[in-house]
C-alpha cells in the first residue's frame, strides 16, 4: 500500500491556518439581584486582540448591565448587542471588569473564564435612573 504524501510547507501552511481555541476555565458566577443590578455605558471604544489572532472592538456608548460576579470581577453583559470571543469557534462574551480594566470575558453557554493574556483600560460609568 503506498502512502499518500503532502509536501511539508503545504502540510505546514494548512496547520497554521488553523486557529486555537479559547482558553477558558470553569468559574461559578454569583448572580446579581435583577432589581438593583447596575447598569454601564462604555466611554472609550476598547481594542482587543487576543491570542487566537483574531480582534474584536468594545465600542463606545455600548450599554452594559452587571449580571453577577466571579472571582476574577464584575461580569457585566452588552444590553442590545451581543459581543463574540473568536478562536477555533466564536463564543458568546462578556465582559469581566476589574478595578477599571477589562480582564478577559465570561462565557455565559460554557460557564466559564477566558483570560486576557494583558488586561486592558476600560472606562465605563455607571447610569444612574
Amino acid at each position: 500500500m503506498k502512502a499518500w504524501k503532502l509536501p511539508l510547507p503545504l502540510v505546514l501552511l494548512f496547520l497554521g491556518g488553523c486557529a486555537s481555541e479559547v482558553v477558558r476555565y470553569p468559574v461559578s458566577l454569583s448572580a446579581a439581584d435583577r432589581q438593583s443590578s447596575r447598569q454601564y455605558v462604555v466611554l472609550q471604544s476598547a481594542s482587543i486582540r487576543f491570542d487566537s489572532g483574531y480582534e474584536r472592538t468594545l465600542s463606545a456608548g455600548t450599554e452594559l448591565v452587571e449580571v453577577g460576579t466571579i472571582k476574577q470581577g464584575r461580569v457585566l453583559r452588552p444590553v442590545s448587542t451581543v459581543f463574540t470571543i473568536e478562536g477555533a469557534h466564536t463564543h458568546e462574551a462578556y465582559p469581566v471588569v476589574s478595578d477599571g480594566r477589562l480582564v478577559g470575558f465570561y462565557l455565559p453557554v460554557e460557564g466559564a473564564f477566558s483570560p486576557l493574556s494583558l488586561s486592558i483600560s476600560l472606562p465605563i460609568q455607571e447610569r444612574r435612573p
